[in-house]
C-alpha cells in the first residue's frame, strides 16, 4: 500500500538512527516542547497512523512512530531480557528504548493492547519524563476473550477448537501474568497522572467494559474517557474525526506543556 502523500518523514534536522526504525514527524509549526511517541496496534505500519500523525501535527507536536511486529516475525521476540516471557514485556522494552532516545519530555498515545506496554514502560521509569498517557482501543484486562475474538474475526481459524488453544497460548505468550502485572504498573504511576482512555461501543475486539477493568480499580489516576458509540476497533479518528480531534485536543490543552 502506498504511503499517503500527507505523511512524510521530517528530514532537515531529524534523527535517522532512532531504534526499531522509528521516524520523527515534526510539525511544520511546531508549539511544544514536548514529543508524542505514538505506539501502533499489533502489526501497525507508520502509514496507517497517518491520521493520527496529522492530528497531532496540526496541534503542534512533532511524532515519533514506528513499525509494530506481528505474526510469525514476531514469535521469536516474546522474551523480554528485563522481564521474562511475554509481548507485554517486549513491547516495553521497546517503548523504553525509545523513550530514552527521544530528548526532553514526553506524550504516549498507545493503540489497542500494546498499550499495556507503553503502560509498563511508563510504570518502570516512574514517570519521570512522561507528561501523559492516550489509549485508543486498549489495553484490555480479558486478553484471552480478545485473542479469540482476533482469530475469528482478524485471522479466522477455522475451528472452535483450535480458536481457543491458540488463544489460550496467544494469552500465555502476551504474559502469563498478563491483567494482574497490568493492575501493579498503574498502580507505580504518580498520583494525579492524566490518561485519556478512547474507546468505541462497536469495538468487535476489546469490549469497553474489559477497558474500564484496567483503569477503575486505580483511584489515584486523573484517568477519563472519551466514548464513541458507533466507533469499532481503531476507527475513531477516521469515521468520528468531529468528536475525537476535539477530545484529543482539549485533554492536550489541560497539560502543562512547554511552548515553543
Amino acid at each position: 500500500m502506498a504511503q499517503p502523500s500527507s505523511l512524510k518523514a521530517a528530514s532537515d534536522g531529524a534523527r535517522a538512527d532512532y531504534p526499531f526504525g522509528a521516524e520523527l514527524f515534526a510539525a511544520k509549526k511546531a508549539q511544544y516542547a514536548e514529543t508524542v511517541l505514538l505506539v501502533p496496534f499489533y502489526g501497525g505500519k507508520k502509514f496507517q497512523l497517518h491520521r493520527h500523525i496529522d492530528l497531532l501535527n496540526d496541534l503542534g507536536f512533532n511524532v515519533v512512530t514506528y513499525d509494530q511486529p506481528a505474526g510469525y516475525s514476531f514469535v521469536p521476540l516474546f522474551m523480554s531480557p528485563q522481564k521474562g516471557i511475554g509481548f507485554k514485556h517486549v513491547w516495553a522494552d521497546q517503548v523504553e528504548a525509545l523513550l530514552n532516545e527521544i530528548h526532553g519530555r514526553k506524550i504516549l498515545f498507545a493503540m489497542s493492547n500494546p498499550a499495556s506496554g507503553a503502560i509498563e514502560a511508563i510504570a518502570r521509569r516512574g514517570a519521570y519524563d512522561i507528561v501523559a498517557l492516550i489509549c485508543d482501543s486498549g489495553p484490555t484486562a480479558n486478553f484471552w476473550e480478545s485473542s479469540l475474538n482476533y482469530l475469528t474475526t482478524e485471522e479466522p481459524v477455522p475451528t472452535k477448537v483450535l480458536r481457543m488453544a491458540l488463544a489460550t497460548l496467544s494469552t500465555t505468550l502476551w504474559a502469563p501474568d498478563f491483567r494482574s502485572t497490568l493492575l501493579k504498573d498503574l498502580k507505580r504511576f504518580p498520583p494525579h497522572f492524566p490518561i485519556l482512555s478512547i474507546r468505541g461501543w462497536k469495538d468487535h475486539l476489546i469490549s469497553p467494559k474489559y477497558v474500564d477493568m484496567v483503569f477503575e480499580p486505580i483511584s489515584h489516576l486523573d484517568w477519563r474517557k472519551l466514548s464513541l458509540p458507533e466507533a469499532d476497533h481503531l476507527t475513531g479518528l477516521r469515521d468520528f474525526p468531529e468528536e475525537y480531534g476535539p477530545a484529543v485536543a482539549r485533554f492536550l490543552s489541560e497539560l502543562t506543556l512547554t511552548k515553543l
